[in-house]
C-alpha cells in the first residue's frame, strides 16, 4: 500500500461552539491509496540488505581497547601535570608526546606559577576510531578548574602503546 501526500481542504469536526473548522488550505493531507504491482512486476523499491549486529568478539576487542586507552592515556596525562607543575623534567615526556606538542606543553610550565599541585577530577575518553583516543580532562590547579584536552593516537612501534598528538589546556 502507498501513501501519497496531497493538498486538498477538509472541513474538520464541530467545536464545542458549533462552529465547523476546516482544514488550513496548502497544508499537506495523507490519502491512501491502493497499489498493486502487476503479476511477475519486481519491487518498486529495493530490498536493502539488514545490518548485522557487531559480532561478541569485536564488542569485546573494543571494550578492551578502551579499558586499556584509559589506563595508558590517564597514566601519560598525570604525568604531563607532573611537568606542568616542574615536579619532573619535560624530557620525560619525549616518549610520549610530539615535538609539537612538547613545545607547547614547556612553554605552558614556564607560564605557570605553581601554587598547589594539578589534580584530575573528571577524565571523559572516547575512541572515535580504532587506534585514536580522544579525552578531556577536569583539572583543579591552583584553586580553579582548568580544561585539557588531548587527542592520543596508538603508537605500537615505540613502545609507548599510545602517543599525544594534540594537547590543549583551557
Amino acid at each position: 500500500m502507498t501513501t501519497t501526500l496531497t493538498a486538498t481542504p477538509r472541513p474538520t469536526p464541530a467545536t464545542s461552539s458549533g462552529a465547523v473548522r476546516t482544514h488550513r488550505a496548502g497544508a499537506p493531507r495523507l490519502r491512501r491509496m491502493a497499489y498493486e504491482p502487476e503479476p511477475g512486476a519486481t519491487a518498486a523499491v529495493p530490498i536493502l540488505p539488514v545490518p548485522r549486529p557487531p559480532t561478541p568478539s569485536a564488542a569485546l576487542d573494543a571494550a578492551a581497547e578502551l579499558a586499556e586507552a584509559r589506563h595508558s592515556v590517564g597514566r601519560i596525562l598525570r604525568l604531563a601535570l607532573e611537568v606542568l607543575d616542574g615536579r619532573r623534567p619535560p624530557v620525560q615526556l619525549t616518549g610520549h608526546v610530539a615535538a609539537p606538542v612538547l613545545r607547547y606543553w614547556r612553554a605552558a610550565a614556564q607560564q605557570r606559577r605553581v601554587c598547589s599541585p594539578a589534580r584530575f577530577s573528571r577524565m571523559r575518553l572516547c575512541l572515535p576510531r580504532p587506534g585514536i583516543a580522544e579525552v578531556a580532562v577536569a583539572c583543579a590547579m591552583d584553586g580553579r578548574v582548568r580544561a585539557l584536552a588531548a587527542r592520543f593516537e596508538r603508537a605500537d612501534n615505540t613502545g609507548t602503546g599510545w602517543r599525544c598528538t594534540a594537547l590543549r589546556l583551557g
